[in-house]
């Protein structure tokens, strides 16, 4: 007998395969990456927050050590008593059904039984114009719901956390605690829900809102959570079992294919040997097909670069577009990734799609803008550029290396802005930048500050965005992003070794949080270093832009 945990459904299967075939070498303990730095301190701060509100409260996490069986009991009796909410309880294992699984949250439906509930360290809501009713309660009453106009639920990118809850749902069955009102479920993201701070989200999970699997058939082209979950978790049921029995020395039973998860999984260092380094989830990175779409290719023997590179997509398409059903424009999918393969062989990252002067607006002063972000969401940096006329320029940084609540990140937005103002004066002046991000900073800060006001009537007229320019004109192997078309265009070449927003979120971490001096010294160095590269990369983009059939 086996069971599996909440997080299977929602996983890579070939997780689920590693994990029961005897002949796959499991990984040592600690491979992979674990949960985002400033997720821990996050959940732990928001059980902190529900621990001391108004509803009575279990916390279970302190037996996490203990026997599994004494940590199903302590949940077992802390639900019997009625407690309204239960932090961390592990629920009884439902072998014949092979679930197991702990809930983050366990909340207590006033009439009767419990729905579960999860807290995440991410952005679970979208705003959203019109009458989009969404129901919440707030962290310190988990009991207590109320409902909001203009939100809603990620559930496209965020159906994970649906199966997960789904899974736990069907746990609270055969101990006879589910909720008896209606299949809910509740999650705490990192969001602020209208300036309140955080809330929980309520998810029907039997609202059919859902994209069905590739191969599950759905009469009006969604299912429910619900729905998802249970033909997700029978085929890895069915995987384990198939896994289970195979002897030692079988070949696996399924291929690895590269996706986002692959990134931070355990497996990894099993899984990439079987790929081939021209595999077509490997290299393609940018609008890559999905898990099924290439499979569909294996099946139709298309698994590398090179081979979808030279394939007949005439040929190809009619078998083909059948079995990935699934996918919205599953056509233009593949002919993009057709043509993103043929410049991988040519080696060409970066090609021209027009002809003729690429026009860039000029003027007298000319700056560079570029912010760098928190996880937190916290503009703590604004950087500038300033040309000089002279084939060069100085940097000037705006920065605060510390936990920003709105109050100082607003501040800092109002210093670097009255610098800008002061710097611009009556001249003839633009800002450029690379995407909207720096405008909608800006809008979102502004809120009725003078500064941050002129700041944003004055973005109106002068910011310059260039990535629409690149956009109408080039199209990128590995897509468009400031570091590809920089570098591949402009030649221009960051200082760090491994740049990126992401990674520069963990220096900020690094320069805050790191206990050692030195290290927070270089984490801050580091942040700095490569936003300067950021707004000189724009200088130089731009500067490329004009000598080009000029």
């Amino acid at each position: 007998m086996f069971t599996l945990d909440p997080y299977a459904a929602r996983s890579c299967p070939v997780k689920t395969h590693n994990a029961f075939h005897p002949g796959v070498v499991r990984p040592e303990q600690g491979a992979g990456h674990g949960r985002l730095p400033g997720s821990a301190e996050f959940i732990a701060a928001t059980y902190d927050r529900i621990i001391a509100g108004d509803a009575s409260v279990v916390d279970l996490r302190t037996l996490a050590g203990e026997p599994s069986d004494e940590q199903e009991a302590a949940c077992l009796a802390a639900m019997a008593a009625g407690t309204q909410v239960i932090i961390g309880g592990l629920l009884p294992r439902d072998w014949e059904s092979h679930r197991s699984g702990r809930a983050d949250l366990l909340v207590r439906d006033p009439a009767g039984g419990y729905f579960p509930g999860l807290v995440k360290y991410q952005r679970v809501l979208d705003a959203r114009k019109g009458e989009v009713m969404a129901t919440f309660s707030p962290v310190g009453d988990l009991p207590e719901r109320y409902t909001a106009l203009g939100w809603r639920y990620r559930w496209h990118w965020r159906t994970g956390n649906a199966l997960q809850l789904a899974h736990l749902w069907r746990l609270l069955g055969p101990v006879g605690q589910q909720a008896v009102s209606s299949p809910l479920a509740c999650i705490v993201g990192s969001d602020d829900v209208d300036d309140q701070g955080l809330r929980a989200i309520w998810l029907d999970l039997a609202d059919p809102v859902v994209a069905p699997a590739p191969a599950q058939e759905a009469e009006d082209g969604l299912v429910s959570a619900l729905d998802r979950y249970a033909f997700e978790f029978t085929a890895r049921v069915q995987l384990a079992e198939a896994a289970g029995a195979a002897a030692v020395n079988d070949p696996p039973l399924l291929r690895p294919v590269v996706s986002y998860e692959c990134g931070y999984c355990p497996w990894w260092g099993t899984c990439r040997p079987q790929l081939d380094d021209d595999d077509l989830s490997l290299r393609i990175s940018k609008s890559p097909l999905d898990v099924h779409e290439i499979s569909v290719l294996r099946e139709a023997g298309v698994a590398t670069v090179s081979q979808l590179a030279v394939s007949d997509l005439d040929l190809l398409l009619p078998d083909y577009l059948p079995l990935v059903a699934h996918r919205s424009g599953a056509e233009d999918r593949l002919r993009l990734a057709q043509r993103r393969s043929q410049l991988l062989l040519e080696g060409v990252e970066l090609e021209r799609t027009t002809t003729g002067p690429i026009e860039v607006p000029a003027a007298t002063l000319e700056i560079d803008i570029d912010v760098e972000t928190s996880r937190e969401d916290r503009v703590y940096l604004w950087g500038f550029w300033v040309a000089d006329g002279n084939g060069s320029g100085r940097y000037h940084e705006f920065s605060s290396f510390t936990e920003l609540d709105d109050v100082a990140e607003r501040a800092l937005a109002c210093a670097a802005m009255t610098w800008l103002r002061d710097l611009v004066g009556d001249q003839e002046a633009l800002v450029y930048h690379y995407s909207d991000y720096e405008m909608v900073r800006l809008g979102r800060l502004a809120k009725g500050e003078p500064t941050l006001d002129w700041a944003m009537d004055f973005a109106r007229a002068h910011f310059v965005d260039l990535f629409p320019t690149i956009r109408q004109n080039f199209f990128g192997t590995n897509g468009l992003g400031l570091k590809v078309v920089a570098s591949a265009g402009a030649g221009f070449h960051w200082r760090d070794d491994d740049p990126g927003g992401l990674n520069s979120m963990r220096w900020f971490e690094e320069a805050v949080r790191a206990p050692s001096r030195d290290v927070r010294e270089q984490a801050r160095t580091r942040v700095l270093e490569y936003n300067e590269d950021d707004v000189r990369a724009t200088w130089h983009l731009r500067r490329w832009l004009r000598t080009l059939d000029a």
